[in-house]
């Protein structure tokens, strides 16, 4: 795989756009579309949150078909607990939207991200659906990137070159991360052929692996989503059993796993990215919980804000998650330095890991001898600014 330019309008036959349509008081970019030239096999994930928003339900309904065309997505505001209403206003967005581009509204899949329980402006959606519409381009994956975000303080996007195909990503999250099926928005487009049941098979694998290992705060939101468009026009085609299926799923799991580091990275208040690598595990799903849980905790996460290489905490974290396992076969380090040997403290190291962690990325490593069970977490530490951040952004 080669790291192309382009985002998410590298693969042959997509553009994209975004602009500011007056639902963010900010002034920022509120709108996002993305439009693949032809139809294309469309795979999605969704949320598990019971209280899910307007758009993921019209998403999910359209995405049954198996084929899209188009993403359209607002943010500033989630269309969630909105009623009625907010199906009427999610389901129009789809309708201004094919409209606009001469196509089925069933082809377009409609998110929204921002504050719950308000109702969307459609005075505003409306006409910026249309007038963005005009302006799609092959440039226009930035402005697309940049339109979906929220609390987010960076773009996050990447496109590869991989055997004659391209694919590429882009996503927004940075709080209310603690995904089941998905994360808060990640939309992926290829040019390579692929089926929609291998398209779907080795999305969901490839999101259990990136997106459902990030949190942030422990918190699943209403409308987490990832749509994948693969419209076939580099004429390269992926057949399931092949050497280029294998390729393939390498390549959508490198792009998940970016931006799942991204907004892990970026995660609200967060000075430092955290890595917890779990190995020796019963199995793959004791590692992803024991891990998760480790990544997740509160005290885990505000020791590393604090620089305090704290081993009882991520212990203690690893212990009360419901896998079982036994302590004396465990053997810790943080950023490389041990601290744990069968289940025993090393606090005489304490002092050379502490340094370590001034680091932008702290990497953990756990290891339980007893299996072949092993998975990577990733999240940030906690900041005073966190709590600032969600004390003033109203939900």
């Amino acid at each position: 795989m080669k790291k192309v330019r382009g985002g998410i309008c590298a693969p042959r036959g997509f553009l994209a756009g975004g602009l500011y349509s007056g639902v963010k008081r900010s002034g920022r970019k509120d709108l996002t579309l993305i439009f693949s030239e032809v139809p294309a096999t469309v795979a999605a994930v969704f949320t598990t949150n019971q209280f899910r928003a307007a758009p993921i339900l019209v998403s999910q309904e359209h995405a049954r078909g198996g084929v899209a065309q188009a993403i359209i997505a607002n943010s500033g505001n989630a269309n969630c607990a909105t009623g009625p209403q907010g199906l009427k206003d999610a389901r129009r967005m789809t309708e201004v939207t094919g409209r606009a581009l001469q196509i089925s509204p069933k082809m377009v899949l409609v998110t929204s991200t921002g504050s719950i329980g308000k109702p969307l402006k459609m005075d505003k959606i409306v006409p910026g659906i249309t007038n963005l519409a005009q302006e799609i381009s092959r440039q226009g994956g930035g402005d697309a990137a940049d339109a979906i975000l929220t609390t987010d303080t960076f773009r996050k996007e990447i496109a590869y070159l991989v055997d004659g195909y391209k694919i590429a990503g882009i996503a927004k999250g940075s709080g209310m991360l603690h995904p089941d099926m998905a994360t808060m928005h990640a939309f992926i487009t290829t040019d390579a052929k692929v089926p929609q049941a291998l398209l779907q098979k080795m999305l969901k694998a490839a999101v259990d692996d990136s997106f459902n290992m990030v949190t942030v705060d422990r918190e699943t939101s209403t409308n987490d989503c990832v749509f994948v468009l693969a419209n076939g026009l580099s004429g390269v085609e992926i057949k399931p059993g092949t050497p280029a299926a294998k390729t393939f799923e390498n390549a959508l799991r490198a792009v998940c796993k970016f931006l799942a580091m991204e907004i892990a990275r970026d995660g609200e208040g967060a000075t430092k990215l955290l890595e917890i690598r779990v190995t020796g595990a019963r199995d793959t799903n004791s590692a992803r919980t024991i891990a998760r849980t480790i990544c997740g905790s509160d005290l885990v996460k505000a020791a590393f804000f604090g620089g305090d290489p704290n081993f009882g905490r991520i212990a203690s974290a690893a212990g009360k998650c419901g896998v079982n396992f036994d302590p004396n076969k465990v053997e810790l380090k943080i950023q490389g330095v041990p601290l744990m040997k069968n289940g025993c403290g090393l606090p005489q190291n304490m002092d050379k890991a502490a340094p370590k962690l001034k680091a932008k990325k702290i990497v953990v490593e756990m290891d339980f001898g007893e299996g072949k069970g092993e998975a990577v977490a990733w999240g940030c530490d906690l900041s005073y600014d966190y709590v600032k951040i969600n004390a003033k952004y109203h939900t």
